[in-house]
């Protein structure tokens, strides 16, 4: 009787470990694309209105350059309050660092909001381009 009851002992034990070592190598990638999927829609929108605004800042930097005058200065100041778009995408991002994301995983996510926002291959390649 007392075997048997030990053999149990051993056996829930073991099952127990099993069903921990299963869920613990089943959780933190389940963890990780529930975060992408329900952050992605906001990681998107967050990457195209940052990328919008440091464009808009170069060309107001570049007319400034090209042509100095109160207005290309006023663009210029006008288009640096617009980089607060940068800030509201890193908050966004170390958000998404400190619940557990990698910076492959905001990679992909970085891609996708590329891919879903270009809308033909040429566009694709200048962003993959190096330029030297």
């Amino acid at each position: 009787m007392l075997s048997i009851s030990l053999r149990n002992k051993w056996i829930s034990g073991a099952l127990l470990f099993a069903a921990g070592t299963i869920f613990g190598q089943i959780a933190p990638p389940a963890w990780k694309w529930t975060v992408i999927s329900l952050a992605q829609n906001s990681y998107q929108e967050a990457t195209y209105r940052c990328d919008r605004s440091m464009r808009s800042h170069l060309i107001a930097k570049q007319k400034v350059e090209m042509a100095p005058s109160e207005e290309t200065l006023r663009d210029l100041a006008a288009s640096e309050i617009g980089l607060i778009d940068c800030q509201d995408y890193d908050l966004l991002r170390k958000r998404l660092q400190l619940i557990g994301l990698d910076e492959t995983a905001l990679g992909y996510m970085a891609l996708k909001a590329i891919e879903a926002k270009t809308s033909d291959l040429q566009n694709v390649i200048e962003i993959h381009e190096i330029r030297y």
